[in-house]
């Protein structure tokens, strides 16, 4: 009996006529003129460097490989052969009878083994609930996980075991969205103290400034009291002016204490599935020029923007204890212009940056913070008179000290939501559904520049309740019945509506 091809190990199968999972299938009609009638299609499948006994159901005297680089094929008897997997791929095994007809064709399919595999994804996993096959030499994963994390040990799991890649046809069992509630709050505290001495001596032909301003001018650069009292010069300021003659002197003593307390707040809500991203940016972009030269060599100038305000990414996974793991990434930047350089005549102002990435876990409606961001700016100015603001004590009255303290810290403040969309049909409130805008009665006499709208005929007066039961159609220019009577009885309301109809407010249908 010829050979096909050889193996060195042999497992033989207990199935009486067919290997698991193979099936009878009628022939081809090209094999019709070249089989006998009792020819049989099977269909085997075997993993890659495995072996599998197949038993036949007519015996054979000789086996014909389609190709021996994808499987090897050895008769064990004259009813069985043992087949061995050796290549990803197909190939089919031709049987003939001792008058070298063909009594039978078994279509082979080598693939990787699904069976360690599944294995290996029950062990990974801890759920059964994931299945794989295989096609050519991919795995597909099928059927439901519990959540995303699952699915990715699973995924993980079968590419490390798959040459060809993986396939996830896997489904989350109930895929779930979660709403991110973020609150920024910043806030910032600033103290300044300033204390200083300018004095100012214009005489006939001499004139001389001591202090901060615009150098001395005979005309022009020395502003007087009536000027400095009509200027913006700062809180607390103390004018003096000496005359001698032709002489004058003036002294400026500028004291002034400052504190601030700004607070910003941002309040963004954010919807992802499970798994995806999501990202949210309030704020602008600031041109920045940049060089560049042409393809001619011509240098250029090109504008490029850049991103500040209050920035968020998140990444939510639910996972299938109830957790949430969420990916954060805030960040909060502003235009700093002490921070700004000048080139070519342009100033170009620096960026102030204050940026977190962590990844937390949560259950529903549970909150965390993140604080410390701080950013503390502290500035002394001194400016004095050379040599005689240095002197101890007398110096005082010859030099402007200013102090400048700024400190910043940034608050964010997460809590994670499981939510679903709203059923078909349901309405979703906004803020304006129970609002009216005012008309021109409520805007200038009572300042409302909105009002409450009614919510039922319950709830409004007894001339709505009429009209809207009656059927009236309010028309003409918007505006108040200043006047409303308490019970309004049928005859009444018709009268009065009749009343107020030539001045085009109300008018009834009857």
């Amino acid at each position: 009996m010829a050979l096909a091809a050889t193996c060195a190990v042999l497992a033989l199968g207990h199935a009486p006529f067919l290997a698991p999972g193979a099936r009878l299938i009628t022939p081809v009609s090209a094999q019709v003129a070249t089989t006998a009638p009792r020819a049989k299609l099977l269909r085997v499948r075997v993993s890659v460097n495995k072996s599998q006994a197949l038993r036949l159901e007519y015996p054979f005297t000789d086996v014909l490989v389609g190709s021996a680089e994808i499987a090897d094929v050895i008769p064990l008897s004259d009813q069985s052969l043992y087949i061995l997997g050796k290549k990803t791929g197909t190939t089919n095994v031709s049987v003939l009878d001792n008058s070298r007809r063909v009594i039978g064709v078994v279509d082979v399919d080598v693939g990787p083994d699904t069976g360690s595999v599944a294995e290996k994804l029950a062990a990974g996993t801890g759920a059964g609930g994931i299945r794989v096959r295989s096609s050519g030499d991919q795995l597909i994963l099928e059927g439901n996980a519990a959540d995303a994390p699952t699915v990715d040990r699973a995924v993980e799991i079968a590419r490390a075991n798959s040459p060809g890649g993986v396939i996830n046809a896997t489904r989350v069992a109930s895929p779930q969205q979660v709403m991110l509630k973020v609150r920024f709050v910043e806030v910032n505290r600033n103290a300044g103290r300033e204390f200083g001495i300018r004095s100012d001596y214009l005489g006939q032909t001499r004139a001389a400034r001591i202090g901060r301003g615009q150098p001395a001018d005979p005309v022009a650069g020395i502003p007087g009291i009536d000027t400095l009292l009509g200027s913006t010069v700062p809180f607390a300021t103390i004018l003096a002016r000496f005359a001698n003659n032709s002489r004058m002197l003036d002294v400026t003593i500028d004291a002034l204490e400052q504190k601030g307390l700004v607070r910003r707040l941002a309040e963004p809500n954010l919807v992802a599935m499970s798994g995806d991203s999501a990202e949210f940016r309030a704020g602008g972009e600031i041109p920045i020029p940049v060089s560049s030269t042409t393809q001619s060599g011509v240098p250029t100038i090109t504008v490029s923007y850049k991103e500040f305000g209050v920035k968020l990414n998140f990444t939510p996974t639910v996972l299938s204890n109830g957790l949430i793991n969420l990916r954060l990434e805030p960040e909060v930047s502003d235009v700093d212009p002490t921070v700004s350089i000048t080139t070519g005549g342009i100033s170009i102002p620096g960026l102030s940056v204050r940026r977190a990435k962590t990844t937390v876990e949560l259950r529903d409606g549970q909150s965390f913070a993140l604080a410390g961001l701080l950013q503390n700016v502290t500035e002394r100015n001194i400016e004095q008179f050379p040599w005689l603001g240095s002197i101890p004590v007398l110096g005082a009255l010859f030099r402007s000290t200013e102090f400048l303290s700024r400190e910043t810290e940034l608050v964010v403040i997460v809590t994670p939501h499981l939510v679903r969309p709203a059923r078909p049909g349901d309405m979703i409130a906004t803020p304006l559904d129970t609002t009216l805008p005012s008309n021109d009665l409520d805007l200038f006499l009572t300042g409302k520049t909105e009002v409450e709208k009614p919510r039922d005929s319950s709830t409004s007066s007894p001339t709505q309740q009429w009209i809207m039961a009656n059927g009236a159609i309010i028309g003409g220019p918007f505006g108040h019945i200043m006047s409303e009577p308490t019970t309004v009885p049928v005859g009444a309301a018709r009268r009065r509506v009749a009343r107020l109809a030539p001045a085009g407010i109300v008018t009834a249908k009857y």
